[in-house]
Parts: C-alpha cells; structure tokens; sequence
C-alpha cells in the first residue's frame, strides 16, 4: 500500500521561477535499519528507495506500514495506490 499527498509541494512551486522550484521524491517505510559507519542499509532502506521511485515529482510515497500509523492523526490529502509488490 501507498499513498501520496503533493499538492502542498506543487502550490509552492507554482509561484517560483523553474530554477528555483524544488522537486523532490521521497519515500517513507518503516523497517530494520542498519548503520555501519557512514553507511545505512537493510530492509527499511531498501522499500524505502522502491516507494521513492513510486513517488510523484514533489511527492512523498509511504508504505502500508506508516499509513497506518498516520491514517488518523495527521490532516494530508493521501491517495491509495494499492499493492506494489
């Protein structure tokens, strides 16, 4: 499961030059991290960078995990995208 909520981003945007427009994709998970020295990685990591690649320009991408967790709590415009495995 994954959701998205970009508007925020895109309204901000709108009004800034293309230069200066600030267009991320971030993927949230939440899972095993390992961090050996200046590395991370493990599963967390991993779904982590799979949801990134999901995610719209200036959007952010949160497994089923997470969604759960702030389903009810936090007030953003989310979009079920359904199973991506």
């Amino acid at each position: 499961m994954c959701c998205q909520d970009s508007e925020r981003t895109q309204t901000k945007n709108a009004g800034l030059p293309e230069n200066r427009r600030m267009e991320f994709r971030i993927g949230v998970n939440l899972g095993d991290v390992v961090e050996e020295e200046d590395k991370i990685y493990g599963d967390g990591v991993n779904i982590a960078a799979r949801l990134e690649s999901l995610s719209q320009e200036g959007g952010v991408c949160i497994s089923g995990a997470v969604y759960e967790n702030v389903e009810n709590k936090l007030p953003l415009n989310m979009s079920i995208l359904g199973s991506k495995i």
